[in-house]
């Protein structure tokens, strides 16, 4: 469909290595929260860091499609197909970069192609319980960032943002939850505005707004 590349190739291509990643903008607009977040992360027995693992593991089997003959990855990534992946139409790419030239910044996403007859970036959130609307709300950003940049650099018509929630801890518990969302909402708008708070505490000009 597009020429997509890896992060570090379009990071190269656009001369973007100085452009923050929706992650970086976060961090440097929440450092409260950001502080507490790595003081947990230090403690391997904490519930922070084993949510984060958890994470980590099964975001690795939905991206490679691969449980790596382990129960509960196999269990997780059946009932992923079976609820979530049967509406995805079409995958165009996994895990590939996007650069905003117009607004400076860059990231990998997730997932990106058709989804329930719409152009659609998604995300993967593995977490323990599933989540409510509200508990999704910090991760619509940053799937309205790389929408917005997969349309800028591809001319697209991507008007969809998806989070795909996978919850449980053990086998029996896993269930899922799709929140589906229009790209022109209020979240973009906020990421906008995230983008150009981050440039303005850079004393940088950022083009654009």
């Amino acid at each position: 469909m597009y020429d997509y590349l890896s992060l570090g190739a379009v990071t190269k291509k656009y001369a973007a290595k100085e452009f923050p990643s929706p992650s970086k903008i976060w961090n440097t607009l929440n450092k409260r929260e950001k502080a507490i977040f790595d003081a947990q992360m230090q403690d391997k027995n904490s519930a922070v860091y084993k949510a984060v693992i958890a994470g980590r593991l099964a975001h690795n089997t939905l991206e490679h499609d691969d449980a790596k003959k382990d129960k509960f990855q196999l269990a997780l990534l059946e009932t992923y197909k079976r609820e979530i992946g049967v509406d995805i139409d079409e995958t165009w790419a996994k895990e590939m970069g996007v650069v905003s030239t117009k607004y400076r910044y860059r990231g990998k996403f997730d997932g990106v192609g058709v989804f329930r007859g719409r152009q659609t970036v998604w995300d993967y959130k593995k977490t323990n319980k599933i989540k409510t609307p509200s508990g999704v709300k910090k991760y619509l950003k940053q799937c309205a960032a790389y929408a917005i940049a997969h349309n800028e650099m591809y001319d697209s018509k991507i008007d969809q943002i998806a989070i795909f929630n996978i919850g449980g801890k053990t086998i029996d518990e896993i269930g899922t939850r799709v929140f589906t969302y229009d790209l022109d909402g209020d979240h973009c708008d906020e990421w906008l505005n995230d983008v150009q708070r981050y440039w303005n505490e850079s004393h940088a000009t950022l083009p654009g707004f």
